[in-house]
């Protein structure tokens, strides 16, 4: 079940919602409407919500902290008269930022994004020196191969399981995973920051970024 909470104006929130009820057609969701943030805070204690789309007068370091640090699994999107100017340098690749005037075009455009990183509850079996493990896609941070070998580095710890990264590439794309080098599968929802060669993750890892992996994610993102 994806649950997405708005903190936003209500005729904003009527066009979002139209907009996603064709974009999550085929899977299980549901939204509520806020006004002020003391509500949505209070509602969050009862249920726990994948996006957040909030109006940009929200956009503020008091916000930022309650809600976008406090929920680092959920992507949040900030609808704004000029995203340019209210995103700055924000490289986080969990958060959106889309004009008022253009909603149903801005939210085609990150589809693929949204849906991919909204349904990260599923999960992704391994088998584990002998046992079977069920890790959800939104705990893992990234995948690094070593040899023959595929190290998934977890909130729960790392784990290992010998497989082609091509193939663990094509199954973790979907959810919202980027291959930043031969060797490494990001979750691009963990990145909080892109450097010439490498990114790096809410844990202060850095992860190298190739040149041609760098090209493609430009690529595939313009």
């Amino acid at each position: 079940m994806i649950r997405v909470a708005f903190l936003e104006y209500e005729k904003e929130t009527k066009d979002i919602v139209f907009i996603l009820s064709k974009m999550f057609m085929n899977v299980d969701w549901t939204f509520r409407h806020y006004t002020k943030a003391s509500e949505l805070l209070k509602a969050m204690k009862e249920e726990e919500y994948n996006v957040f789309v909030f109006d940009e007068i929200f956009k503020t370091n008091r916000m930022e902290s309650v809600f976008v640090h406090d929920n680092p699994n959920a992507i949040f999107i900030y609808v704004c008269v000029n995203p340019i100017v209210v995103k700055k340098d924000d490289q986080r690749g969990r958060i959106f930022y889309i004009e008022k005037d253009k909603l149903n075009v801005r939210l085609n455009e990150i589809r693929d994004a949204i849906t991919s990183q909204a349904s990260q509850k599923e999960l992704y079996a391994l088998s584990y020196d002998g046992i079977k493990v069920n890790l959800p896609y939104e705990e893992i941070y990234y995948l690094e191969k070593s040899e023959k070998m595929v190290y998934f580095h977890t909130k729960k710890g790392i784990f290992h399981q010998r497989i082609n990264m091509s193939n663990l590439e094509d199954v973790f794309t979907p959810y919202g995973f980027i291959r930043t080098h031969v060797s490494y599968l990001v979750n691009e929802k963990h990145i909080v920051a892109w450097y010439k060669d490498e990114v790096e993750l809410i844990t202060s890892k850095k992860i190298p970024l190739s040149r041609a992996q760098k090209k493609k994610i430009l690529a595939n993102q313009a």
